[in-house]
């Protein structure tokens, strides 16, 4: 089968830390890097193979942080689809009516009160601008959008709280 341009599989994405960096090939040209869990591997590289992808899985570099799922379309190549951002999982945009990211878990990394899960959001409106949408799950299910100014803004501000709690009373 030959790869098709702009078309990927439906890959695994199980959201934990990646451990495997899978290069996607068509022909000799690099075309994508998927990041998968040690688990997903072979499912990942038989789901590119079943498209026409070569894929050839690589060791992840220290320091890089990667979910299972996240695929990175490089965008001179035939996978670049210019029909959706860069960022965007490519996920049933047209029955979400809009483009998202891969979700990515807010954990402490031991059981919560509340499951929380941020991503990019941008409608499929031309000129629309992408926002941040923080989705919680508690008793209820909540999502809220904020600007790309207030995603910062808030960033900047829970550094602060967080900087408050080490110090001591008195410092």
């Amino acid at each position: 089968m030959t790869a098709q341009p702009g078309i990927l599989p439906a890959l695994p994405a199980c959201g934990r830390p990646a451990d495997v960096r899978i290069e996607v090939y068509g022909g000799d040209s690099l075309e994508a890097s998927l990041y998968v869990c040690r688990q997903h591997v072979t499912s990942g590289a038989a789901a590119l193979d079943a498209y026409g992808w070569r894929a050839e899985p690589a060791a992840v570099r220290p320091l890089v942080t990667r979910p299972c799922g996240y695929a990175y379309r490089y965008p001179t190549g035939r996978l670049a689809d210019l029909a959706h951002p860069h960022w965007c999982d490519r996920r049933d945009c047209l029955d979400r009516h809009r483009h998202r990211s891969l979700r990515l878990p807010v954990t402490g990394g031991r059981p919560e009160a509340a499951v929380a899960e941020v991503s990019l959001s941008q409608g499929l409106t031309a000129g629309l601008e992408p926002v941040i949408a923080l989705a919680v799950v508690d008793a209820g299910s909540h999502e809220v959008t904020l600007s790309l100014g207030q995603g910062r803004v808030l960033s900047y501000q829970m550094r602060r709280l967080l900087d408050l709690t080490s110090r001591r009373r008195g410092d």
